[in-house]
C-alpha cells in the first residue's frame, strides 16, 4: 500500500480512468468522491461515480483489485492508503501536472 496526503479537492489518479478526491474532512473521517471507469470484474470499463463516508481505518473497495483506506486525519488533510496492482500507476494531481508540463 502506498500512502498519499491530500486536502479537500486534491485528487489522486489511479490508472488512466479513476480519480479519488476527498470533498469533506473532519476529525473522525472523510467524504471521498470516486469517479472513472471500473477496472476488472464483470463490469470492467463501466463508468461510475460514488461517494463514500469513511471513518479512520475504513476502506472503499473500487472493484476487485483496488482499495482506498483512510489511514489518518490531521487537521484539514487526510492520509489515504492506495492498494493497487503494481502494473497500475497511481499519481497525485501535482505529478500529473508535472508530466503534462514535460510533454508540452
Amino acid at each position: 500500500m502506498t500512502t498519499y496526503t491530500r486536502r479537500v479537492d486534491q485528487w489522486i489518479q489511479i490508472g488512466r480512468d479513476i480519480r479519488v478526491m476527498p470533498t469533506d474532512i473532519d476529525s473522525a473521517g472523510i467524504r471521498l468522491l470516486v469517479k472513472g471507469r471500473l477496472m476488472g470484474g464483470p463490469r470492467d470499463g463501466e463508468p461510475f461515480e460514488n461517494a463514500y463516508e469513511l471513518l479512520v481505518g475504513q476502506d472503499a473497495h473500487l472493484g476487485p483489485h483496488l482499495v482506498i483506506n483512510v489511514v489518518e486525519v490531521r487537521g484539514d488533510s487526510v492520509r489515504l492508503g492506495v492498494l493497487a496492482p503494481a502494473n497500475i500507476p497511481v499519481y497525485t494531481k501535482e505529478q500529473i501536472d508535472e508530466l503534462r508540463k514535460g510533454n508540452s
